[in-house]
This record gives structure tokens, C-alpha cells and sequence, in this order.
């Protein structure tokens, strides 16, 4: 179970460029929009991309659950 709640941000996914939590969206509603996901952030051979690397190379995380969706927060920003 993630926070079972919406609150905690794991499932932040970026919906024609704007964040969203996924867990709270209705299934049909992305329907013929762009999604993003935290898998598509790095580049095709794995380097990250600029936050990642950041939130690596300064120890942004905790339990890394939630990384993902700061990642994406963080991006969206």
C-alpha cells in the first residue's frame, strides 16, 4: 500500500505537462493526452536528467517510495 490517502505525492505523474496525482485521476480522463512518467525522465541510456542527478547526488531521498513523485514535482515547478 502506498499513503492510501493521495497525500504523500508517490504517484505524481505529469498529464500534458501538469502534475497530477494518477492515484486520484479517473482512468478515462488522459485519454489522447501525453502522459509522463518518472520512467521516461532519463535519457535512453540511463543518464538522468539534471533532477535526478540532483536529488542523487544530495541524498533527496528517504525511504525512495515517494522519490519518484518529487522527482516529478520538482519538475513541474
Amino acid at each position: 500500500m502506498g499513503c492510501d490517502t493521495s497525500q504523500c505525492g508517490a504517484c505524481v505523474v505529469h498529464v500534458n505537462g501538469v502534475a497530477v496525482k494518477s492515484c486520484t485521476m479517473l482512468a478515462p480522463r488522459p485519454n489522447g493526452a501525453e502522459v509522463a512518467t518518472i520512467e521516461g525522465q532519463a535519457a535512453p541510456d540511463g543518464t538522468l536528467n539534471t533532477i535526478q542527478q540532483a536529488f542523487q547526488d544530495h541524498h533527496g531521498l528517504q525511504c525512495g517510495f515517494c522519490t519518484p513523485g518529487m522527482v516529478m514535482s520538482a519538475d513541474a515547478c
